[in-house]
């Protein structure tokens, strides 16, 4: 499985060219909500996992392809980016590659190391998380390696938002009965008050994740919690559907889609421009044979890579 995947449609970024920098699920939280699904190896390690040159050179590759460009490089994937030991190095040669944006999504909790902070600085987006303010909380729903601590997670994150400069678009995803006391919510809201963030962004656990019963907020939940957060908090919306010529090799592009995530059909349209379908069609035809495997989430049919699943 090669480490450049989509362009996949993001509901924050528009079309995202996505970069792995870390193995699979190598992760320093184990989130309930995971669409990935549970960490494999919960470490707050920082290591060079791939050579940089052979990033660099598969992302090169990559944009050659590319009919039109995409709205974002994004460093994000199946695990937390930042444990990427040359994260900065890599955001400052990407840079050189092209005039795209680079984004970086985060759980925020290496933040409070001064060389994370220095790395991020060079990217032009951010997307942090954070699911919580309060301890407990915090445990229950991102359930972070044992060094991991709130502390040193808001510590960093309000040092980050002091000192960076380019864009913030930050993430909460309330999860019932894990984050949304309202004790919880207002210490989130407290924290983000003051702080330099262009978008808070709701977002809720639209696809399976680790915990099958963890399921989406519905819409009027969701809106009373974004009155907490005040002007600048968004009800993330799901990513406008774009159009293009059926790609010969719909079948492998779909799976190298769904081996990163569940995706509804119309998640894969969106991404690849097949019609839905002709969407359907493949699914079902790699469904029948064992490549990929259905699954029915709140009321939605999601599909995943069945080598997804293999240890």
């Amino acid at each position: 499985m090669g480490r450049i995947f989509g362009p996949v449609p993001s509901r924050r970024l528009g079309r995202s060219l996505g970069v792995d920098v870390v193995p699979y699920k190598t992760c320093t939280f184990n989130c309930v909500y995971c669409e990935c699904g549970a960490t494999t190896r919960l470490t707050c390690d920082r290591e060079e996992f791939y050579p940089l040159e052979t990033l660099l050179d598969e992302l090169r590759d990559s944009l050659a392809e590319l009919r039109t460009p995409p709205d974002a490089i994004t460093l994000s994937g199946a695990g937390e980016p930042t444990l990427y030991g040359r994260l900065g190095e890599l955001i400052e040669e990407i840079g050189k590659l092209s005039s795209i944006p680079v984004a970086v999504i985060t759980n925020s909790s290496l933040l409070f190391l001064p060389e994370v902070r220095a790395d991020l600085s060079r990217a032009d987006i951010v997307l942090p998380s954070l699911d919580a303010a309060v301890e407990i909380p915090f445990r229950r729903i991102n359930r972070p390696h044992p060094s991991c601590t709130l502390e040193r997670l808001t510590g960093g994150l309000g040092s980050f938002l002091d000192e960076y400069h380019g864009t913030v678009l930050l993430e909460i995803l309330p999860v019932e009965g894990y984050n949304t006391d309202d004790d919880d919510l207002a210490a989130l809201a407290a924290f983000v008050s003051s702080r330099r963030i262009d978008r808070i962004q709701l977002n809720t656990a639209v696809r399976p994740g680790t915990e099958r019963a963890v399921g989406p907020l519905d819409a009027e939940r969701l809106e009373r919690i974004r009155h907490l957060f005040g002007p600048r908090c968004e009800i993330v919306a799901a990513a406008p559907a774009r159009t293009c010529s059926e790609d010969p090799a719909a079948a492998d592009r779909i799976v190298s889609l769904l081996e990163r995530r569940p995706c509804t059909a119309e998640d894969i349209h969106r991404a690849l421009g097949i019609p839905v379908p002709g969407v359907i069609k493949i699914l079902e035809t790699m469904t029948g044979s064992g490549r990929v495997v259905a699954d029915e989430h709140d009321g939605v049919q999601f599909y995943t890579a069945a080598q997804r699943d293999r240890p």
